[in-house]
């Protein structure tokens, strides 16, 4: 599959993001690649780096070894890799030990939020 320059990259091994709520306005400006596994994300940030790179699960503790794996993976490429919590049990950790993360998305999620996240990712990755 040929990626597009900018996309987002999901890596939800528990397959939950594809229950989430249809964001028309957020895939029509920037296409979703749900990956499955680690495996499967870092071989499709190796194709072409994502804008933005969203960890969906419950447990953090894998996600330093994730994150290194996608960083690593882009070539020094600049990406937003952020991880998914629940609005009602927050679930984010000390700031020295998710070092690599740029942040937690919370949901629920809106399209005005997640279009903004994304433009972001965008133009930061335009500064590389």
């Amino acid at each position: 599959m040929k990626l597009p320059q900018d996309y987002v990259l999901v890596l939800d091994e528990q397959q939950r993001w594809l229950h989430q709520t249809d964001l028309p306005l957020v895939s029509a400006q920037c296409p979703f690649v749900v990956a499955l596994s680690v495996e499967h994300a870092v071989e499709q940030a190796r194709q072409v780096a994502p804008c933005l790179v969203i960890l969906v699960g419950e447990n953090h503790a894998w996600f330093r070894n994730q994150v290194h794996a996608l960083r690593h993976s882009a070539r020094a490429t600049p990406m937003t890799i952020v991880a998914l919590t629940e609005s009602t049990s927050p679930s984010w950790q000390t700031e020295r030990d998710m070092l690599d993360l740029d942040g937690f998305l919370v949901q629920p999620l809106t399209d005005d939020v997640l279009t903004s996240l994304v433009q972001s990712a965008i133009i930061k990755q335009s500064y590389q």
